[in-house]
């Protein structure tokens, strides 16, 4: 077996080095344990009450929803579920809280996307339950931990 002229020297300092108590060779380091890859919700609740001025988003539900954003940093988001629950008007007949309106959902999706949710992960699944007695909106940010 041929051996590079180099490489024999440096055997020969690396044994002599162990035999005069020198430095032994490092040994490498164990692989990293794998990233956990399990899904991961993020949820936040929010009254009916407050949570819109007209078709807008009031200060108080950005600032629920802001919250929820900056808890789920680090996940790859998956799904973004918003899911109205209660008894919500669902006409549109009034100018009531309880009002759930095409642009009030819109307001609640567009604060997510802007916030760097992808629209088509964003979905709204209903849940109209007349035995609560006040109507809540919660948003779901479902994901994996993010692989670097």
């Amino acid at each position: 077996m041929f051996r590079h002229p180099v490489a024999t020297i440096l055997l020969s300092l690396s044994a002599a080095a162990q035999a005069a108590g020198g430095e032994v060779p490092v040994k490498p380091l164990p692989p990293a344990p794998a990233a956990s890859s399990a899904i991961t919700p993020r949820t936040a609740s929010l009254p009916a009450k407050g949570m819109f001025q007209g078709e807008q988003l009031t200060d108080s539900a950005r600032q629920r929803l802001t919250e929820l954003i900056l808890d789920a940093i680090g996940l790859q988001v998956e799904v973004a579920l918003i899911v109205p629950s209660g008894p919500w008007n669902l006409d549109g007949s009034g100018k009531d809280e309880r009002d759930l309106t095409p642009a009030r959902l819109d307001a609640v999706k567009r604060f997510l996307t802007q916030r760097g949710v992808a629209p088509h992960r964003i979905y709204v699944e209903s849940r109209i339950d007349a035995k609560l007695k006040e109507p809540r909106l919660d948003v779901q940010i479902v994901g994996r931990p993010a692989v670097d």
